[in-house]
């Protein structure tokens, strides 16, 4: 009965879609040297590096959103087979970004993981356990939130369930879905995960010279 069990809930879960938005719009403005995205570490790029961990997940749909030199990542994203989306509202902060995916993602996916282009150290075990604990949880007549947490500070990526989509399309400025999150929280289901690397973004010089360093 057990095994039957665990069969119907593996069933159940594939019916349960997730669709990604990578966030790649931004000005890059604290990083001294350069568009932090376009950084290489090794022979990658940090959004590639990024890009093949997602890539290697178990996620449905995938589509990054672009704004600032989007000539330029369109030209070196340009052998990956996902969507490219301009944001051409950039500058009004990560919320337009966000705005503008959850416009264009499949109406039928049941969640959204948004994820950040400067977090290339995330592995794609990491985005797994969060999708499963998202299939898990997740029910039709309940909103849900993922919130990955490690040593009791949550990070990134968030999964919200499609219950938010009509809400995350009326966010502002550059929170993102924080203000969002902050008033759901009796819908928060939080992970305990064990990298640290879901609180690190490489958006500033030391933190991208840790970054080569450690990757020698």
């Amino acid at each position: 009965m057990a095994d039957f069990s665990k069969k119907l809930l593996e069933i159940n879960n594939m019916d349960i879609k997730i669709s990604c938005l990578l966030l790649a719009a931004g000005l890059s403005s604290r990083m001294p040297i350069g568009n932090k995205l376009l950084l290489k570490v090794k022979s990658l790029t940090i959004i590639e590096k990024t890009i093949k961990n997602l890539y290697k997940s178990n996620i449905d749909s995938f589509f990054i959103i672009l704004g600032h030199q989007s000539n330029i990542f369109s030209e070196v994203l340009k052998n990956f087979k996902i969507p490219l989306i301009i944001n051409d509202s950039y500058q009004e902060g990560i919320s337009s970004s966000i705005k503008k995916g959850i416009s264009l993602i499949d109406q039928k996916s049941n969640g959204v993981m948004i994820c950040l282009a400067d977090m290339p150290k995330i592995t794609s075990e990491t985005y797994n356990i969060l999708i499963d604990e998202f299939k898990k949880f997740y029910n039709s007549a309940t909103p849900l939130i993922i919130l990955p947490e490690y040593n009791g500070q949550t990070g990134n990526p968030v999964i919200l369930s499609k219950h938010f989509f009509s809400e995350l399309k009326k966010i502002s400025g550059d929170v993102g879905a924080k203000y969002l999150i902050k008033k759901n929280k009796k819908y928060i289901k939080k992970i305990d995960i064990s990298e640290k690397h879901i609180l690190e973004d490489i958006d500033d010089l030391e933190k991208y010279r840790e970054l080569i360093k450690n990757e020698k």
